[in-house]
């Protein structure tokens, strides 16, 4: 059953005003050429609807923050509101009141307005890996655009999209067929690794010699044989090492205490030879001293300033030997000076003394530090020369037999996995006969599966190539001996010529364009399994047609087709300066550059529809 999607009415805000043009009919006309916005008309509707694929026309978007779309779907009807600002899109049903507020672009995994405007429509979204069913897609099968009437089929839609869109709409996807050929695919990609998986198994068993388990077992026993001699060595290695490194751990401490008695040596050493420092400065003082009481008691002779004898003056007593005066006191004054001189005499003796005593012992404190010395080194060379003897080749020998015995055991883990690798061989043998077996099966069921669906494919495109014939025909009998629509593309050929054919002539591709979405809406009415609503919407369908008798007999003849493809379960919007025959439920309005479409727009010399 087809969906219905009934286009009532187009408004657009403008200045603070909501107004716009009324759609409600049959067969609406659009009665216009060029500057009265009738494109940007039924391009607003569609993006109102969440159509990403069309873009305003600055004209527009300059004048209008929102548009808004009054459309009927079985589910009642919808006054649908685009935010040209938030871009953001509200659905409101006006008989239950329910609001759905939905972005243009989804993000995130959430539902867009424009897959919702499709389910509203009775289109199940569908997205499969070749395309999904979009508001876009569905656009291009019920709307000609002006851009694309005169130049090509199915302008602007992403093809891949629209293949699936088609099939859906027109009753042609198999589910069953889809399932069954991803069925086939997967099946056929799981044979395919576990030949690829069989073939690296094989090449490596070739690469390995091809060892059969007996080869495996004894190649396991010999080598399990050299791992315990392998790991006896390192046994016996580990006990030798224990024993001779407790003995330099020995040897080791006597070199610490030899060691540390140096150390003490020199302490004692340095210690010795600050002593004497002390002993030094007395003994030069000592000397210093005797030298003054040596001075102090020899007898003065000269005298000081001329260096000449003294005379000797006469008198009762000792004379003074500077002045020659009498001097009473003469001879114990000497024989003070004559004391401290023996004093200081002996003070430097003792202070020699107390030096060689402190000089021996420093020297001793030297000699023995060297002593203690050539000890600790004496100790260091046993203790290195018992390493180098004893535990160094020892360690070496163990070293390499652990690594002897890690080779023993990484080869012993080989075998065992090639041991394995002959039980998976026989396993990828089997699985691959197995998916081999089921690839073909889904195979034979997905081509089983597939001619049935081509078959109800063939018989929709032969149906609808009976009513694509019925409907492009005759709009140039003289032209057109034959239509069809190609069972694969859904796209029309006329005279066995595809549109791409007949590119030079913008006429012929025009009346195909035109046919074929009268097709459409006719096969919606009337082939069982359609779900493509009863609506068509024909911008400038009439462009490139030519000029003269030949061009006005081929339009009168188009518009004759289209009116009488006006039923009362459907409807068509046609916009185009020509007059339309009489039809019933024709409503027409006149439009023009200063009677635009959208009434309150303001309008300059250069609006472009």
């Amino acid at each position: 059953m087809p969906g219905k999607l009934t286009c009532l009415k187009q408004e657009f805000l403008i200045d603070g005003e909501w107004d716009g043009i009324a759609l409600d009919a049959l067969l609406r006309h659009l009665k216009a050429g060029i500057g009265a916005g009738c494109s940007s008309l039924a391009d607003a509707f569609w993006i109102t609807l969440g159509a990403v694929s069309l873009k305003l026309l600055p004209a527009v978007t300059e004048q209008a923050q929102a548009m808004r779309a009054t459309v009927a779907f079985d589910s009642g009807i919808w006054v649908i509101t685009h935010d040209l600002l938030t871009q953001e899109i509200s659905f409101l049903n006006t008989a239950t009141g329910q609001v759905e507020d939905l972005p243009v672009v989804a993000e995130g995994g959430e539902r867009s307005a424009g897959s919702y405007s499709v389910e509203l429509m009775g289109i199940p979204v569908v997205e499969t890996a070749r395309g999904s069913v979009t508001i876009d897609s569905v656009m291009t099968l019920l709307y000609l655009q002006q851009a694309y009437a005169g130049h090509t089929v199915y302008g602007g839609a992403n093809l891949n999209d629209l293949g699936v869109t088609i099939e859906v709409c027109f009753g042609l996807l198999d589910e069953k067929a889809t399932k069954l050929k991803a069925q086939s695919t997967a099946a056929k990609r799981s044979a395919t690794k576990a030949a690829t998986d069989l073939k690296k198994a094989l090449e490596q068993r070739i690469a390995d010699g091809l060892p059969t388990s007996v080869d495996l077992d004894t190649d396991e026993a010999r080598l399990a044989k050299a791992l315990d001699a392998a790991n006896a060595e390192v046994l016996r290695l580990d006990t030798e090492l224990e024993a001779h490194l407790a003995i330099h751990a020995t040897r080791a401490g006597e070199q610490a205490q030899a060691l540390r008695r140096a150390a003490d040596a020199g302490t004692d050493a340095d210690r010795a030879q600050q002593a004497l420092a002390p002993l030094y400065e007395a003994r030069g003082q000592a000397r210093a001293a005797l030298a003054q009481a040596e001075q102090d008691a020899r007898p003065r002779t000269h005298c000081p300033e001329c260096d000449q004898l003294l005379q000797q003056a006469a008198g009762p007593g000792p004379a003074c030997v500077l002045c020659g005066q009498p001097d009473p006191a003469r001879d114990g004054r000497q024989a003070r000076k004559t004391q401290r001189h023996t004093a200081a005499l002996d003070a430097l003796a003792s202070i020699e003394d107390s030096l060689k005593t402190a000089q021996a012992r420093a020297q001793q404190a030297v000699d023995t530090r060297g002593i203690r010395i050539q000890a600790a080194q004496k100790a260091a060379s046993r203790s290195d020369a018992y390493r180098t003897v004893e535990i160094t080749p020892r360690e070496q020998a163990k070293a390499k037999a652990a690594a002897t015995a890690a080779e023993t055991r990484a080869a012993i883990t080989a075998v065992r996995e090639r041991r394995k690798e002959l039980v998976r061989l026989s396993e990828l043998e089997r699985m691959e006969k197995r998916t081999a077996d089921a690839a073909e099966q889904a195979r034979t069921a997905w081509t089983m599966a597939e001619g049935d669906a081509q078959h109800v494919r063939q018989q929709t495109a032969k149906e609808l190539s009976m009513i694509y014939a019925d409907k492009v025909i005759p709009m140039a009998p003289d032209k057109i001996r034959y239509a069809s629509i190609d069972s694969k593309t859904f796209a029309p050929k006329l005279n066995g010529r595809t549109v791409r054919q007949l590119a030079r002539s913008a006429g012929m591709i025009n009346i195909a364009n035109n046919g074929l979405h009268l097709a459409f809406l006719e096969a919606s009415r009337t082939l069982p399994g359609m779900l493509l609503p009863c609506v068509q919407w024909l911008d400038s369908s009439l462009d490139g047609l030519g000029a003269g008798d030949e061009g006005a007999l081929l339009a009168a003849r188009t518009l004759q087709v289209i009116s009488a493809t006006a039923a009362d379960d459907a409807q068509i919007i046609v916009a185009t300066a020509h007059e339309l025959p009489p039809a019933p439920g024709t409503v027409t309005t006149e439009h023009d550059s200063h009677h635009p479409v959208i009434p309150h727009a303001r309008t300059s010399g250069d609006d472009t529809p």
